[in-house]
């Protein structure tokens, strides 16, 4: 959307350059950038078109992410400013949230949520209502029961109803933004299919993102956070494969594979604990399952 608006207004100008007067501009944002249009160039009906496609108030996104940390993030995250924050995070993942009112106090809303949680994450927001949260991985990490009870908690203080979204942690490298971008796509079509489900996670998303259809470097992308390593171990994931097939019936894969039923356990244990996903359930088995398909290809 922001390419062919950059080809009806040419002087428009990229988030990620150099920034002018924000009293100069029209600015709109969406999931793969920010664009500035000179007022002289548009007039204020389609103005008023834009802020309803583009519902994003500069300002406030400003304000709120005024902190030199907090900018460094934003900018690298919602204006594609390709620079990585200066940080001593090895790894990181982000939390993507959004409610649908913005009618809370932001501070109180930080201020409240970096009391329940440990270490030094950071919050940076795109709009009045979405954001996300940075955490640095730590031996004192939540994990997503945790990050759940949490949201529910904010919940209840703020009488909001909150969406979150919990990707995998990130190396702190050039593919970071990518693995950011596709999360919020992620996120989008979860809330977009399942209106009501307050926390999600990645298998939760993929048979939603296989419904709409997924380019192929898009459907790699699902994979490989999907499997992880475990992906490259040609054994283990024939094993996983053999299992799902014979519906999770532990006593026929083993005979089919020709291996002791511990064995067996000890292997589905192992990518259980590689990759997270608990295959004896069909919530995590079909999107492994789809996976182990497309490796096949």
């Amino acid at each position: 959307m922001l390419d062919k608006l950059k080809v009806k207004y040419p002087n428009a100008v990229s988030g990620n350059e150099p920034r002018q007067s924000d009293g100069e501009f029209f600015w709109f944002r969406d999931s793969s950038g920010t664009i500035g249009i000179p007022k002289e160039e548009i007039s204020s009906a389609e103005a008023s078109l834009l802020q309803l496609l583009f519902p994003h108030n500069e300002e406030v996104f400003l304000s709120r992410n005024a902190s030199e940390m907090k900018r460094q993030w934003s900018e690298f995250l919602y204006q594609n400013d390709r620079s990585l924050p200066v940080t001593s995070w090895k790894k990181v993942r982000f939390i993507h949230f959004s409610s649908p009112t913005s009618d809370f106090s932001y501070l109180d809303f930080e201020e409240a949520f970096t009391s329940l949680v440990s270490g030094d994450s950071v919050i940076v927001w795109e709009d009045e209502n979405r954001g996300a949260i940075i955490e640095g991985e730590s031996d004192s990490s939540l994990d997503d029961p945790d990050f759940f009870s949490i949201v529910q908690t904010l919940e209840s203080d703020f009488y909001v109803k909150i969406q979150a979204f919990s990707g995998h942690y990130h190396l702190m490298d050039e593919n970071l933004q990518t693995h950011f971008q596709m999360e919020q796509k992620s996120f989008e079509l979860a809330k977009k299919h399942s209106l009501d489900t307050r926390m999600f996670t990645l298998p939760d998303v993929f048979p939603f993102a296989v419904l709409d259809g997924l380019a192929p470097e898009e459907f790699t992308w699902f994979c490989e956070e999907l499997l992880g390593d475990a992906g490259k171990d040609e054994e283990l994931i024939g094993t996983v494969k053999t299992y799902i097939e014979c519906n999770s019936n532990a006593s026929l894969a083993a005979k089919k594979l020709y291996i002791h039923r511990n064995s067996l356990q000890y292997r589905i244990d192992k990518f259980i604990e590689k990759t997270g996903l608990d295959i004896r359930t069909f919530q995590h088995a079909f999107p492994a399952y789809l996976c182990l398909l497309k490796k096949e290809e």
